[in-house]
This record gives C-alpha cells, structure tokens and sequence, in this order.
C-alpha cells in the first residue's frame, strides 16, 4: 500500500491539523511512523526531550509531538465548536498569523485554510499530499528535505521547490543557533 492509499482509506481528518497544516509531511510525523531512529534522534536533540516525547501521528491523534501538545489552536477550535481554524469567524486571528509567519513549513498555511473551506477536505488532502510528493519516486517529503528522502530528486517536492529560499534561510540560521548553543 502505498502513502496515496492510505490518505484515501482515512475516514477521519487525522492527516490535516487543525490550523491546515499536513501532518504525514511533517518531519515528526514521517520520523514517527517510520520508525526512523536518526531522524527521531535529531529532532528530540533539538527539542530537549527524547525520542519517545519527540514522536507524533498528528493534530488529532492521541501521540503528539512537543509542539502539538501545547497548541493553542487545538484548544481554541474545540472551544469554538470548528474542525478548522479557517472556519472561524475570527480567521485569521492573531493567533494563527503569529503561526504562519514563525517558520517556512507554514507558507502555505491561509490558502490550505481557504482551500479546505472551498473544496472541502477530502480533495484538499489529495492536492496537499501531491504537493508533498516527490515526483521521481512518489514518496511524501517533509518541508525542511531539500533532496527527495528515498530518491535525492531535487527538489524534493512542489512545496520545496515554492519555498525553496525561505527553507534554506532557516536551515541556515538554524543551523547557526545550535553551533551557538554547542
């Protein structure tokens, strides 16, 4: 079975979070369900908590990551009674446009948004899994893989290949902090 498979078979919206991120493109996410020690190595060192409290299957799911824990969106949208930030009458609040503009993984996150309200979330999914795609091999990429995963096609996907600047500006400064921090 393939990753376009398994995004079909979801009866749920586990693969999109509530803010209109895509959670299976998420480094996490893909670390988590893949078991990937290195990745999952590399991420809990970045965050300061271990493999096992780095792990994530997404927004909705029971198993999140650090970050997922604590969102504020998360709460908010439950308290407003929507699946989705996009759907609130206060969208975009200050909230979600703090989000957006904190890291590149989130360019796309006002037009995710306005696309689940449009054409609904089941076809939005399928439109965001092929953005994240690699169009050599056909595996999901997440947003800071410059080089395809599996393949080393660049660029990794169509979101990488939008965003490739502002990905590579803040692998860049990111890098820099942690040989600060060392």
């Amino acid at each position: 079975m393939n990753n376009s498979d398994n995004l079909k078979d979801s009866a749920n919206k586990q693969f999109a979070a509530v803010c209109g991120l895509f959670c299976p493109g998420c480094s996490l996410y893909i670390a988590t369900k893949e078991d990937d020690k290195e990745r999952l190595a590399r991420i809990a060192s970045m965050f300061g908590v271990s493999e096992e409290e780095v792990k994530c299957l997404g927004c909705r799911s029971e198993v999140k990551g650090p970050y997922c824990r604590m969102c504020k969106m998360v709460t908010c949208a439950d308290e407003r009674g929507v699946e989705f930030c996009a759907q609130c009458t206060d969208y975009p609040c200050e909230i979600i446009k703090d989000f957006q503009t904190a890291m590149p993984h989130r360019a796309d996150l006002f037009e995710s948004g306005e696309r689940i309200k449009e054409i609904g979330f089941e076809t939005w999914l399928q439109e965001t899994y092929n953005e994240y795609t690699c169009g050599q091999c056909g595996i999901i990429n997440p947003a800071y893989d410059l080089a395809c995963r599996k393949c080393g096609n660049e660029p990794s996907c169509s979101f990488v290949e939008r965003n490739r600047g502002a990905i590579e500006k803040y692998l860049l400064e990111a890098g820099q902090r942690m040989q600060e921090e060392e």
